[in-house]
């Protein structure tokens, strides 16, 4: 009984640390977007390279992110399923990695934060969408 009561609580406050990083992790990517569409280089620094079409297409990146993200987190919280975030967390590991090729082709220097941002994301994703269904509620 006493095991039980333990691992229940233990589930407990698994969900409730997920879920508050899974939100923290979303408002991040807010915060971040807003910020670099403004020109800050608060997270992310630029290094000038870019140019022409390019120019400014990872903070246009950041953008439409920020829409799909809260597109996505709303069909989760109207649908009550959030096994769409494992899709949402795999898709922004591969866009950490993406941010590598993006740099490689293009022949410039794209911040390392990038990629740290888009790792804590997909992660942030994944374990909150991995959560089993019968401790989320």
């Amino acid at each position: 009984m006493n095991h039980s009561i333990v691992s229940a609580k233990s589930a407990g406050l698994l969900r409730l640390l997920l879920a508050v990083n899974f939100n923290a992790a979303v408002i991040f990517l807010l915060i971040v977007s807003v910020l670099s569409a403004m020109g800050s280089h608060m997270f992310f620094e630029d290094y000038g390279d870019l140019y022409g079409p390019m120019d400014n297409n990872l903070r246009l990146m950041l953008i439409y992110l920020s829409i799909s993200e809260l597109a996505v987190y709303s069909f989760c919280r109207y649908s009550e399923n959030f096994n769409v975030m494992v899709v949402m967390g795999l898709f922004l590991l591969l866009c950490s990695f993406g941010i590598e090729v993006y740099s490689d082709i293009n022949e410039v220097v794209v911040d390392e934060n990038y990629f740290w941002f888009f790792v804590y994301l997909g992660l942030s994703h994944l374990c909150y969408g991995l959560i089993p269904q019968s401790i989320k509620r």
